[in-house]
């Protein structure tokens, strides 16, 4: 059965439910057809304060089982974002 996994671009945004794949899965193709240049879907349980990362392999995101039960939103992350997050870190 497949769940519908909470995404958002902007944690303050309403997220929207991403069909996922029968085992759970989210294609990273799904996730750039909604949100452009997805390139890494960070997720936040609502009940913790601290950022997961969601693995990818073979453009496939292995969204954490508790995505379908409310409680955790994938955070989108594209790759414009990346590059800045990067060149602030590299900055002397």
């Amino acid at each position: 059965m497949s769940e519908y996994p909470q995404v958002t671009e902007d944690e303050n945004d309403k997220p929207i439910e991403m069909p996922s794949e029968e085992d759970g899965t989210v294609l990273l193709l799904m996730a750039t057809a909604q949100f452009l240049g997805a390139c890494v879907l960070p997720s936040r349980n609502l009940m913790f304060p601290c950022m997961r990362g969601v693995r990818l392999i073979e453009e496939i995101l292995h969204v954490p089982s508790e995505a379908g039960g409310g409680n955790l939103v994938c955070v989108v992350r594209n790759s414009k974002h990346h590059h800045s997050i990067l060149d602030e870190t590299n900055a002397c």
